[in-house]
């Protein structure tokens, strides 16, 4: 059972150090899937580490594959693994951080085990964790003849030793910390020092366009004081238009014709198992043993079969794109529900038989007279039912495993049966049915009406005659209405893109748009069931955005550049000294102004806005600068230009426990150690990612 609880823990620790890209098994690389920090990442090495990563997966989750979103996430696991173990290994050497075997093996079987230890051997039905099972686990794990125990050890404990190395570097870092006396002091005045104000606030957007003028110089100027805060990531933009391939009437006919042709055949195929392997050779979908009730299929189909015992088949019917032929194989009286209980004898790891032996003396004593619930709490293994006397409750159909299911529904109450499953044997009781009633076994032929290649040829036609003709932007915006297709827009796709919303697996299409130049017809994608074709709209390349890409932007900020100038002058032509007298001569000369005097309280220092303002850090600073009762001088903000008076300054109320603020204030910085460093470490070290080449 240990083996289980190690195995469930391994899944999240898969991406071991199993094999280094300086091996000497790989200095025949021909590529590198990227660079991190000088040190080359060959595409054979890292393919290698993804592939032992979804192995891992396959083995760890009982899967025979793993779907492409789950080998996308170990693939983007795998890399940030390797950058991290690059990165950090510099610091590691640079510091002296190590940790020894002996440490490792105190970690695993010491006094205070690693938290993944105790997260891998804890019972996952108490969460009790038990040293003694780590012991029994190592002791007996070269008697697994597999040898998955140790395969599955070794990455679990580098693991462990990773996450050691990490943990003491970063403690490093974390003790050199320390907040003073005075920061601590300032913190709380900024959180607990208020003030109240009276403001007035001239919009920008209140101000109409028409009444400044602004030139390219004025745009150009201010891009060149701004254009730092618009750096960007490398990107592409892209309209495209599918043409979905959808089945012709040929295609239709098709398959009606087949399956008409099949129906006298299928009529004469008897037995279950004949009808089951019937079925799995000719049907879209797989042979489905169970039973029905009434009102589980098509209208017409589900009359028919349910008013005649007659093994007669129906059909061909069409229903969703689909024609299927339908016949009834048995008929049987089976409740809706069942309340039953059971004991189980679960199927030893080492795949013996004694769950068979003692399943065996468990039915012989029920049959002796034992009581049930009595047996169930101390012999079986089947923890969640085994403290309620074995009581699984009410369930329907379905709900257990196949030979459980049957052999509960065909029984009735007070049947005591021994089956086995994939769980081990189960000795079960039945307790309670509801009324049985009539439920039906069905074979069932389909065939989804599905687009030819002679269909998929027409569709490609189409949109290749399409991209071919429309070989501009302009010609690509006119031809969609022409075509009645609507253009759906893609903005800021990065080159490490895997998905397109509607698009399946758009890999393809995201490389096209990263090799060419804006403006860019493709040609058609096959894409699923359907043909795309693309337009790159846009090309933004990495560093600060160019003017063009931010027009708009810049020319706002032009025009509230000018407008500032305007509302100060018209606020400096006025002598005031009162906030009300200046806002009322404000309004009275300039007719265009909109603003009135407001009253803020409660404003802190530490705040970020201003309510029903919103963001105006400058705004609160200069508040804290100020003296109390004076009118302000206009002051540029997010949402336009101010003035304000303090009316109140409430100092703060006299720090208590310096010694809680301090500590809440360590712990705080400390917190952000454990993300924000790895992060600085990334920025600062020369990372090139080529994985977009290969995948």
């Amino acid at each position: 059972m240990i083996a289980i609880f190690v195995g469930s823990a391994l899944l999240a620790f898969i991406l071991g150090d199993l094999l280094g890209p300086g091996g000497s098994l790989l200095n025949t690389r021909q590529f590198d899937i990227g660079e991190i920090a000088g040190e080359p990442i060959p595409a054979q090495y890292f393919d290698k580490k993804v592939q032992d990563a979804i192995d891992n997966y396959k083995q760890q989750s009982n899967l025979p594959s793993a779907d492409q979103s789950t080998i996308d996430m170990l693939r983007e696991q795998a890399w940030n693994q390797e950058v991290n173990e690059i990165i950090l290994g510099i610091e590691y050497t640079k510091v002296g951080v190590a940790v020894h075997a002996d440490e490792v093996f105190d970690l695993i079987t010491g006094p205070s085990p690693h938290r993944l230890i105790v997260q891998a051997f804890s019972n996952p039905e108490t969460g009790q964790f038990n040293p003694q099972d780590v012991i029994n686990f190592l002791k007996n794990m070269d008697k697994d003849e597999s040898g998955k125990s140790r395969q599955q050890w070794l990455p679990f404990e580098q693991s462990i030793q990773r996450d050691q190395k990490v943990s003491k570097y970063l403690n490093l870092i974390k003790n050199g910390l320390l907040i003073s006396t005075i920061e601590t002091n300032r913190d709380y005045v900024a959180k607990n020092k208020s003030a109240k104000i009276k403001y007035a606030v001239q919009r920008f957007s209140a101000i109409p366009d028409s009444i400044i003028q602004i030139t390219e110089n004025d745009i150009n100027n201010y891009y060149n004081e701004h254009k730092k805060e618009y750096e960007q990531e490398s990107s592409r933009s892209i309209k495209y238009v599918s043409f979905n391939v959808n089945p012709s009437s040929d295609d239709s006919i098709a398959v009606s014709d087949w399956i008409t042709r099949i129906k006298d055949e299928f009529e004469q195929v008897s037995g279950l198992e004949e009808n089951r392997d019937y079925v799995n050779m000719n049907a879209d979908t797989r042979f489905e043993d169970n039973f029905i009730s009434k009102g589980s299929l098509a209208n017409d189909a589900d009359s028919f079969l349910f008013s005649t015992d007659a093994k007669t088949v129906f059909g061909p019917y069409l229903e969703n794109g689909t024609y299927k032929l339908v016949k009834q194989i048995d008929i049987q009286y089976r409740p809706d529900s069942v309340k039953a209980r059971h004991i189980l004898a679960k199927s030893p790891e080492n795949g013996d038989s004694s769950h068979v032996a003692k399943s065996d003396s468990i039915y012989a004593l029920l049959k002796q007279g034992a009581d049930f619930e009595a047996l169930a709490k101390k012999e079986s293994d089947d923890p969640g039912s085994a403290v309620k006397g074995g009581d699984l409750g009410w369930f329907t159909e379905g709900t257990m495993v196949k030979p459980f299911n049957d052999s509960c529904f065909a029984g009735k109450p007070g049947d005591v049966i021994k089956v086995y499953s994939q769980f081990g044997a189960h000795i079960i009781e039945i307790l309670e049915t509801t009324e049985p009633k009539k439920k039906i076994k069905t074979a069932l032929i389909d065939r989804s009406i599905l687009p030819s290649s002679k269909t998929f040829a027409s569709y490609y036609a189409n949109a290749n005659r399409f991209a071919g003709n429309n070989t501009t932007l302009e010609q690509f915006d006119e031809a969609t209405d022409e075509y009645g297709l609507v253009p759906r827009i893609k903005e800021d796709l990065k080159i490490t893109d895997k998905t397109i919303v509607g698009l399946d697996s758009p890999r393809e299409v995201i490389r096209w748009a990263f090799k060419q130049e804006k403006g860019t017809i493709s040609g058609p994608f096959e894409l699923g069931n359907k043909f795309v074709v693309c337009a790159l709209t846009s090309i933004k390349e990495e560093g600060i955005a160019s003017l063009e890409q931010i027009r708009t932007e810049m020319e706002i900020g032009a025009k509230n550049e000018k407008k500032a100038s305007y509302i100060i002058n018209k606020i400096e032509e006025n002598d005031d000294n009162n906030i009300e007298d200046l806002v009322h001569n404000l309004l009275a000369n300039n007719p265009i102004f909109d603003l009135k005097v407001e009253t803020s309280v409660n404003v802190l220092f530490s705040s970020f806005s201003i309510p029903g303002v919103g963001r105006e850090p400058e705004l609160i600073g200069t508040v804290f600068g100020s003296s109390q009762g004076q009118l302000s001088k206009p002051l540029k903000g997010n949402a336009g230009i101010f003035v304000f008076v303090v009316d109140e300054l409430t100092d703060a109320p006299a720090l208590q426990d310096n010694i809680q603020s301090k500590t809440a204030l360590q712990t705080n910085i400390k917190n952000r150690v454990d993300y924000e460093v790895l992060n600085a470490l990334k920025s600062n070290t020369d990372i090139k990612d080529n994985r977009h080449l290969f995948y």
